[in-house]
């Protein structure tokens, strides 16, 4: 059983806990051996400063191993545990600091992990840095490739590559459909026997330990919110396609997923919706309760900045907390658009109406200008009757006018009911889904 007080709880949601405070400490709430896989991304040895806080390279290695002994105890011992370690220069010059090998040297050497294998996380969105040697001397290139160490507690950790196959390439989906015409099964000058068993199609290509990601994630519900409610947002996100990869390949539906870093919380958002249980820890409470926006998708950002300072302040449960801010904002958006509709059908008719009374009267004006019984009208009653067919004109030009624009309003009606309802499906169906899936579990 996990132990962990109403203060340390920032909010949960069906699969798991978002917590504050030190993961040290927070650690200790865990069983022993209760854990499948912690993932995380801690704070960087780099020179300068940020905001989110990182440690010296000096002090860095001791402070990074003080985590990793605390997380040996409650992982399982099919358990992993998955470090992105970012790379940094040594301080006034243009070399490499050692620093991410001495972390993999003191887990494995000292706290006794095992190295299952090296990822190099790839970048393509890295801006050039440092600025000195990259930009300014431009006598290094950009340094664009993190290293992710996958630690393991024994040499045989629960994985699974069937679950992160990559789609064929164009020439292999070829090579499948008719493997006789563009295959044959040899000895190549590597001296590698390839196998007839080479062209039996397992479901995809097995993926290299080259993980390419863009770390970009500007049309994110976490960022959408932060920016309409002009919050800054935690400045050290991860892709969510990176702790994707690892809980699919080293996880399965129901197993415990931990993040002790979380920072906005990317690792437990993913988690939950590939059905695993989760527990992050972020040492900052505002952060921990800023990433609540990555759970609270369709909603408005006046209803979230509600359950965003609820947070700070206490524990949300959601979707309980969220499910009455969202369906109401929902049902009144959909409400008034629906008034809208109406108004805007009704101006419509009324243009319309309007438009066969112009085309009316246009059409007698004409006439009456037109068929002239008495020969001798003279100039007043010739200029009334050019008149009143200008009018006539106008009129007409005015209803029709007045039609596109109640058309205009009736399809920004529809518009606004329509994304009112998508808002609220959207919200519903992200934890109707797990809900589903908790019951599936169970079963």
């Amino acid at each position: 059983m996990t132990s962990f007080t109403d203060d340390q709880k920032v909010y949960t949601t069906p699969r798991g806990t978002q917590l504050h405070g030190d993961s040290l400490r927070l650690l200790q709430g865990l069983d022993d051996e209760s854990v499948d896989l912690i993932v995380t991304s801690p704070p960087f040895a780099l020179q300068r400063k940020k905001a989110y806080g990182n440690e010296d390279q000096e002090a860095y290695v001791d402070w990074l191993a003080q985590f990793g002994e605390a997380a040996k105890r409650v992982l399982k011992s099919t358990g992993s545990l998955v470090v992105d370690i970012g790379n940094a220069y040594r301080k006034g010059s243009p070399t490499r600091s050692l620093y991410p090998y001495r972390v993999l040297l003191k887990f494995v050497d000292e706290l006794e992990y095992h190295l299952a294998e090296e990822f190099f996380w790839y970048n393509p969105a890295k801006l050039p840095s440092p600025l000195e040697w990259v930009n300014k001397r431009r006598i290094r290139v950009k340094d664009a490739v993190n290293t992710v160490w996958w630690f393991s507690k024994t040499e045989w950790p629960q994985a699974d590559v069937n679950q992160v196959l990559l789609p064929y390439s164009k020439n292999m989906e070829r090579l499948l459909k008719d493997p006789e015409r563009y295959y044959k099964a040899t000895l190549r000058p590597s001296e590698h026997s390839i196998s007839r068993h080479f062209g039996n199609d397992n479901g995809g290509s097995i993926p290299p330990n080259l993980l390419q990601v863009s770390n970009t994630e500007s049309n994110s519900n976490y960022l959408r919110l932060c920016r309409a409610l002009d919050i800054k947002s935690h400045p050290a996100r991860f892709p969510s396609e990176l702790p994707r990869f690892f809980i699919e390949f080293l996880t399965k539906p129901g197993d415990v997923v931990v993040d002790i870093f979380s920072g906005s919380n990317t690792t437990g958002m993913v988690a939950e919706q590939l059905g695993r249980k989760w527990y992050s820890f972020e040492l900052s409470r505002d952060y921990a309760a800023l990433s609540i926006m990555r759970f609270l998708p369709g909603m408005n950002p006046q209803d979230a900045e509600v359950l965003y300072e609820k947070a700070r302040a206490g524990t949300v449960s959601l979707p309980e907390d969220g499910q009455p801010l969202v369906t109401t904002a929902a049902q009144s958006a959909v409400a008034e658009a629906s008034l809208s509709v109406e108004s805007a059908e009704a101006a419509l008719g009324a243009a319309e109406a309007e438009v066969l009374r112009a085309g009316e009267n246009l059409a007698e004006a004409k006439f009456a200008a037109e068929w002239n019984p008495d020969a001798t009208l003279d100039a007043n009653a010739e200029r009334a009757v050019t008149a009143a067919v200008e009018r006539a004109k106008a009129w007409a030009d005015d209803a029709a006018a007045a039609r596109r624009d109640a058309k205009r309003r009736l399809n920004y009606a529809r518009k606004l009911a329509d994304q009112a309802h998508a808002a609220l499906r959207e919200f519903e169906v992200f934890y109707k889904t797990k809900f589903t899936a908790e019951d599936a579990t169970a079963e």
